[in-house]
């Protein structure tokens, strides 16, 4: 058996002593290796590189604000089936809602987002009219604790007549201006061989969404019912004309680009080619619009 003597743990260790001269020697004023570059110092004042944004989701945010608005039956990409409350018959009635138009524009340098959710009427009479809600929506102010921003709105026009048998007619959108978007809705009356589609601009103002312009987009009789039997005897009362527009947006009139409307194709007695320029009026607060431009068959 090995007896192991007993360590005096007083006893002086000469690698320590060493070893301290070695470390006390780094904290001294050490000649740096390169004497005309300064050396480096830790700045606690530098700012902290942001995180990444989340990236903006609009669908969900779109979503989102339709179930507030319409319910959790509301899509972005299908028609859906609701009830809804016809302040003007007092009733419940069956409706199909669908969203028919988003855009996002710019508006003062932010970005506002363009909707539209058309709603069929399903029992509708044959002369009753579709409506459509308009919207103009902003980023609204994230909650606590979140980087989430809802869509607020910014302006409205809700329940707008349109359409036929319930059902409205078509929405696409427009700009009439550099900081003028506009709905543009397309409808007709159709009746006893005669079609009569037409315009509409519905244009943001400020915080308002307003009716600006309604003029015709076509007209004709080609179907009418008295010429069926014999089309030769109707000769000199046909006609089919299409209306185009383009916006002049180097004419601006509180901010709204001059219209220049052309209308083209067969009217009564021969071929049509006219034109028509529209301004703005702001006292009137809309685009003046001739009568010519309103008619429901030829040129008088």
């Amino acid at each position: 058996m090995t007896t192991t003597g007993n360590v005096d743990r007083r006893a002086p260790r000469p690698w320590l002593g060493a070893a301290l001269t070695v470390l006390l020697a780094g904290c001294g004023d050490a000649t740096p290796a390169d004497p005309g570059k300064p050396a480096r110092r830790l700045d606690s004042h530098a700012a902290a590189t942001p995180a990444p944004a989340e990236p903006v989701d609009d669908d969900q945010r779109l979503l989102a604000f339709l179930h507030d608005r319409y319910g959790p039956k509301a899509t972005l990409d299908t028609a859906w089936k609701d009830q809804w409350d016809d302040p003007d018959q007092d009733a419940t009635r069956p409706v199909e809602r669908r969203l028919c138009a988003r855009q996002t524009v710019a508006v003062t340098g932010q970005p506002h987002h363009l909707v539209a959710v058309c709603q069929t009427l399903e029992d509708a009479a044959s002369v009753e009219p579709g409506r459509i809600d308009l919207y103009v929506l902003r980023d609204g102010e994230a909650a606590p604790g979140t980087a989430s921003r809802p869509l607020v709105r910014v302006a409205e026009h809700l329940l707008m007549y349109s359409g036929m048998r319930g059902m409205p007619g078509t929405v696409a959108i427009d700009a009439l201006g550099p900081e003028r978007p506009a709905f543009r809705i397309t409808d007709g009356w159709y009746g006893q061989g005669y079609s009569l589609v037409s315009r509409t601009y519905v244009a943001l103002h400020d915080t308002r969404l307003t009716p600006v312009a309604s003029f015709r987009d076509h007209i004709d009789n080609d179907s009418a019912y008295d010429c069926d039997e014999d089309p030769t005897a109707c000769g000199n009362r046909l006609f089919d004309i299409d209306f185009s527009v383009t916006a002049d947006m180097q004419a601006l009139q509180d901010g709204y680009a001059a219209l220049d409307v052309r209308g083209q194709g067969p009217e009564c007695t021969g071929p049509t080619d006219e034109h028509y320029r529209l301004v703005y009026d702001p006292a009137k607060g809309a685009y003046p619009i001739p009568d010519a431009l309103l008619r429901e068959h030829c040129r008088e």
